[in-house]
């Protein structure tokens, strides 16, 4: 078995609630913008399928997680500041490999 791999692109979450509050706040993030043509519905599919995010949605994923953590329901906030957390050190490697 080959051994995971730590420079490539970060899985977008690790537990179910994790899941949902990336839903949420990505989904929340899209009825805010003001751009027609936001790109959320990348990383919405990606976190439905369990599939890594790219460079340009991890950034997506945090940027919504910081606006949606503010007012998010208390049983989101654990699980979103951990997540959180996560996108922050995959921005940063991603951001140090550049």
């Amino acid at each position: 078995m080959t051994p995971p791999t730590t420079d490539g692109p970060p899985a977008p979450t690790t537990t179910r609630e994790e899941a949902w509050v990336a839903h949420a706040a990505l989904l929340d993030a899209a009825r805010n913008a003001t751009d027609d043509e936001t790109p959320y519905h990348r990383p919405i599919e990606s976190i439905e399928r369990g599939a890594a995010l790219d460079d340009e949605d991890v950034a997506l994923l945090r940027d919504a997680l910081v606006d949606y953590l503010g007012n998010a329901p208390v049983r989101d906030r654990a699980p979103g500041r951990a997540l959180l957390r996560r996108t922050d050190d995959a921005a940063d490697a991603l951001s140090g490999r550049a």
